[in-house]
């Protein structure tokens, strides 16, 4: 992880009591920076001036995520009761916790009942409803049912839920104006090992549907912890937002925009070979992005 304050950028160490497969962030509440990640315990540690341990029982390969009122949001209590195993083992956290590192202290946690778990490595933080104020998506998963994208608000209430087609997994990927009248939306992909599906939710007035669908795409390799699947960016400088994400054989990035009620493939990259690593895009001073991505002979950066 590279570290970004007001002095040039720097990687960061791996504290010896961090869990090996979690992510760090740093955050400068109230002036004064300090760093957050899972303990090999399962704590969430608050490392600054003075270092504290919230309990939270984390599973080992969980990363925080800012909600942006200076409040972070975290997986906790660990279970092994979901055996799907997609994201590097079965275990899987079963609560949604709330932090305030200045405390520090757990300011809401929201635990679900079994079978339930959330299914991911860090919840996602966006405005999906457009209302200024941000919400936290998630993957809930059982192994009857199957998985669905619930919302919740920064006080850990859930807000929506969406459809459910049978067991596998939803990869949450971006939120960003997809829509076709520039409207926010969720992109996701509907069990990428096994459907292929790229989904496009809305949420409106409590109620969280797909608005458009497009098959053929895999943003996860079963087993992997890589979640870093596409690149949601203005690709072609034509003022709407595309969708970078690998097709099926993992061969090729398509860019993918929604129009009117569907979702279509504007282009594509060949890759020269199959995708090995996560995407990357970066925005660069002239308002263009930089994508790049990597096979097992190669590393490819575009700039657009």
């Amino acid at each position: 992880m590279v570290a970004d304050g007001d002095t040039e950028p720097e990687l960061l160490d791996h504290p010896s009591i961090m869990s090996q497969n979690a992510g760090q962030m740093m955050t400068s509440g109230d002036g004064v920076s300090r760093r957050l990640f899972v303990a090999e315990n399962g704590d969430l540690v608050v490392d600054g001036a003075d270092r504290y341990r919230l309990p939270i029982d984390a599973p080992p390969d969980i990363r925080p995520a800012a909600i942006g009122d200076g409040t972070y949001v975290v997986y906790g209590d660990v279970t092994g009761r979901y055996g799907h195993g997609a994201l590097g083992d079965t275990l899987e956290p079963s609560s949604l916790v709330v932090v305030d590192p200045t405390g520090p202290e757990v300011v809401a946690r929201t635990v679900l009942d079994a079978p339930l778990v959330f299914e991911g490595l860090q919840p996602l933080v966006a405005d999906l409803d457009g209302d200024g104020e941000p919400e936290i998506v998630t993957t809930i998963a059982d192994s009857e049912n199957g998985a669905g994208i619930a919302i919740y608000s920064p006080a850990g209430e859930r807000i929506a839920t969406g459809p459910v087609y049978g067991p596998g997994w939803r990869h949450q990927l971006a939120v960003a104006p997809f829509g076709p009248d520039g409207t926010t939306e969720l992109a996701a992909v509907l069990k990428p090992h096994v459907t292929h599906t790229l989904e496009y939710y809305r949420l409106e007035d409590g109620d969280l549907n797909v608005r458009a669908t497009i098959d053929g795409v895999s943003s996860h390799t079963y087993g992997s912890r890589n979640l870093d699947g596409a690149v949601a960016a203005d690709l072609d400088d034509d003022g709407t937002v595309e969708l970078l994400v690998p097709t099926t054989d993992r061969r090729r990035l398509v860019a993918v925009s929604r129009k009117s009620s569907d979702a279509r493939v504007q282009w594509e990259w060949e890759l020269g070979g199959k995708l090995t690593c996560n995407l990357t895009g970066v925005g660069l001073d002239d308002g263009g992005v930089a994508v790049g991505a990597a096979t097992v002979n190669d590393v490819s950066i575009w700039s657009v």
